[in-house]
């Protein structure tokens, strides 16, 4: 079953307004909230479910599931932000920020200039070391999947399109690795069943992405730079613009042998001479810290107080006991 446009999902909270995108395990839709503004929601192909026995397709279901909350955990700047999660009409339904922009797979200029294809790789690349601080792999990174938005009169990248549950089809379909992985993006991991993956199989990725981008040539199968022993050609030998570094960085970020990549994406932006981008910390955090300082500065001022005070409390609690022997010795106390 596919939603038609105009269909109203959560009581009216969202409004269908078209398919973006159909896949062997999901479905991707647009659509806009109750307030006009637009979202994406993405919910497993029914299809596939009605075809699973009951024990898969509540496997299937779980994963989902699981996966969404992993989604909900990754909160970056770069990562096309989750919003919310709601089961409709017995499908699970991830409701996502929608980037308006165009992908970088249809930029308007092939080759891009070293530095601003850097840039867009650091904002990915981080975005995705958040990925993997939840034990996560993005799966599926590639131009078509980095979308490109204005901020502030800049060009920024947003990481979209997560690979959901595609680590699960082994054994619930007769789905084999090829159908699920992107030819030129994909590494040899992707098409092996029985294969680990892990940071390394997005940092190949975006190496290959980084690759695109500054020679315009998607590379070549992994499978033939794998088992056909085909040599990867440099970028640089397509693009003598490109720097040492840079051309060295790539060419190991995409070696076929996933033990011999650097095995994080912060090693790998590191051989970029990418180095962290310091983050301001939102105005609400700030605020909160502003808060606590003036807090212990109160608790200070306080026992400064005290302290201050104690010494007369000792005073003022000795004087009662001493003024009877004061007032025998007072002239004024004794008429004699």
């Amino acid at each position: 079953m596919v939603w038609n446009p105009k269909e109203q999902l959560q009581g009216g909270k969202y409004t269908i307004q078209k398919v973006l995108g159909q896949g062997r395990f999901g479905i991707t839709y647009l659509a806009r909230d109750n307030k006009g503004d637009g979202v994406v929601i993405k919910t497993l192909n029914e299809g596939l479910l009605n075809s699973l026995s009951q024990i898969k397709r509540e496997r299937l279901e779980s994963t989902f599931r699981q996966e969404a909350s992993k989604l909900q955990g990754c909160q970056h700047r770069h990562i096309a932000q989750f919003i919310e999660k709601f089961p409709e009409r017995g499908l699970d339904c991830i409701v996502m920020e929608y980037i308006a922009g165009s992908d970088l797979a249809s930029r308007k200029h092939n080759i891009l200039k070293e530095k601003e294809a850097l840039r867009y790789i650091q904002q990915i690349g981080e975005a995705l070391i958040e990925v993997h601080r939840h034990d996560w792999v993005h799966r599926d990174v590639k131009p078509a999947n980095i979308m490109l938005r204005s901020r502030y009169g800049k060009s920024e990248a947003v990481l979209i399109d997560f690979g959901l549950v595609r680590e699960f089809y082994h054994g619930l379909t007769a789905t084999t690795p090829e159908k699920e992985a992107t030819e030129g993006f994909s590494p040899i991991e992707m098409y092996e069943s029985q294969a680990q993956r892990g940071a390394y199989t997005d940092v190949y990725s975006l190496a290959a992405t980084l690759y695109n981008l500054l020679t315009g040539k998607v590379p070549p199968h992994a499978q033939k730079l794998c088992r056909a022993h085909i040599p990867l050609a440099p970028p640089k030998t397509i693009n003598p613009k490109i720097s040492d570094r840079i051309n060295h960085a790539i060419m190991t970020g995409m070696i076929s042998q996933s033990q011999h990549r650097p095995q994080t994406m912060r090693k790998w932006l590191d051989s970029l001479g990418l180095k962290p981008t310091l983050i301001r910390l939102p105005k609400v955090e700030s605020t909160i810290w502003a808060n606590w300082a003036q807090v212990v500065i109160a608790v200070e001022t306080a026992l400064l107080v005290w302290i201050g005070i104690i010494p007369l409390l000792q005073n003022s609690s000795s004087t009662p006991n001493q003024l009877p022997d004061a007032q025998q010795e007072s002239p004024e106390a004794n008429p004699e």
